[in-house]
């Protein structure tokens, strides 16, 4: 290993944050420019907390849709990454460890010497009028502001706001408003959706369905998956993509179409072979089409008691035309999302328009760069967000490496 330079400064770089973006970041850059000093400051008591619980411990580390995906894999590959594709396009550490992956990478930066500094928050930063950054740290046994740290670039991967268990409490947004960029409005992404309508009869159930967004009217959002009844709202993958696009001052309402597999006509058939069967009820005729916990949701909703019978509804075709209704559009009015506590990454952040986006280095302030869930990105589920942290930590790896080496020389 090449010999650490002499400088002014306590590092050339420094990284807030030990996760996916920020060790990639860190491991980037000491391969880049090994006689460079590069250091990490953790809040929390171990590195990549959010990283190691991915996926349900599995770490869905990418999907072979995203953009710029040779740059990840090519990192993945030299960082001694083993990747296997499942059959929709998800990738995934060959052993379906996340903890293997945080510790691979921790290995790796440190054994090119980066320094890893655990239980470190950074409760502020200046950027000095010679160039460079004052970094004011503390750990669990220091008072606020008891340590500075210069540092000559400076690398925002803080996170997001979802899952402040994992660290991630907002910090790197503060900073970044505080050295004058623009933070666009922070909601919970991906999480599930509460409903105003009393579902609590519903919890537990499961159902394959064409999820539908509108709002004011209109749809904005359609795919199909698997929904599930919460107590008072809905989840499932396709959901959690839906509440991307869910925001106050407007008017939200969930269609899900339980029967997406038939088209109109052949529902209205099927419908009209079950209730034509003597003595049987509306909820009776629609066993073995929608589950028993949903047959009386969507017959409450197209006016019809349970225990009528299937006949009477045939009698009049208006009747027949609002059970297929329920069932191809069951509504439920959106309340709200749940908190960030469940929401698995953060919509908004630091205006890509102030980064570049090949460096990530800011617009505003040489030398200062952003990467990961602190930028104003959020990707739907299957890989896309944890791809955007590794590519962005990647690039502001090789951007911070170039800056330090060109001010050097």
């Amino acid at each position: 290993m090449a010999k650490k330079m002499k400088t002014n400064f306590d590092y050339d770089m420094a990284v807030i944050g030990a996760g996916a973006s920020g060790l990639a970041a860190a491991l980037t850059a000491a391969c880049m420019a090994p006689e460079l000093s590069v250091a990490v400051f953790e809040k929390k008591e171990t590195e990549g907390k959010k990283l190691s619980a991915a996926g349900n411990g599995r770490c869905n580390l990418s999907n072979i849709r995203c953009e710029h995906l040779e740059e990840v894999m090519d990192f993945f590959g030299k960082a001694g990454i083993a990747v296997r594709k499942d059959e929709e396009g998800r990738l995934y550490p060959y052993s379906e460890e996340a903890g293997e992956v945080t510790s691979l990478l921790t290995a790796g930066a440190e054994s090119r010497g980066v320094k890893i500094h655990l239980n470190s928050e950074i409760t502020g930063m200046e950027a000095l009028p010679e160039g460079g950054f004052l970094l004011f740290a503390c750990g669990k046994k220091s008072e606020p502001g008891a340590e500075t740290v210069r540092a000559r670039t400076v690398l925002i991967a803080a996170g997001g706001k979802s899952y402040a268990s994992m660290g991630t409490t907002g910090d790197g947004y503060v900073m970044a408003r505080k050295l004058g960029h623009d933070v666009t409005g922070l909601v919970p992404a991906l999480t599930a959706v509460e409903v105003s309508e009393d579902i609590t009869a519903l919890k537990g159930a499961r159902v394959k369905a064409e999820a539908c967004l509108y709002r004011n009217g209109e749809m904005i959002f359609s795919e199909r998956g698997e929904v599930q009844f919460r107590a008072d709202s809905l989840s499932g993958i396709c959901i959690m993509n839906m509440s991307r696009y869910i925001r106050r001052g407007a008017d939200y309402r969930i269609g899900l179409n339980i029967t997406a597999d038939f088209s109109r006509a052949e529902l209205e058939t099927i419908l009209r072979n079950k209730l034509s069967l003597k003595g049987l009820s509306a909820a009776e005729a629609l066993k073995t089409l929608v589950r028993h916990q949903l047959a009386f949701t969507v017959l409450k909703q197209a006016g019809i008691e349970p225990d009528e019978e299937g006949l009477s509804i045939l009698a009049d075709a208006g009747r027949l035309e609002k059970l297929a209704d329920a069932l191809t559009c069951m509504k439920f009015k959106v309340k709200g999302l749940k908190g960030w506590n469940e929401a698995q990454v953060t919509a908004g952040g630091v205006k890509l328009s102030q980064v570049d986006h090949m460096t990530m280095e800011s617009k505003l302030v040489p030398g200062l760069f952003f990467s990961g869930e602190v930028l104003d990105y959020d990707g739907p589920c299957g890989g896309y967000n944890l791809h955007h942290a590794w590519l962005t930590g990647i690039r502001a790896g090789k951007g911070m490496a170039l800056k330090c080496t060109e001010s050097i020389r």
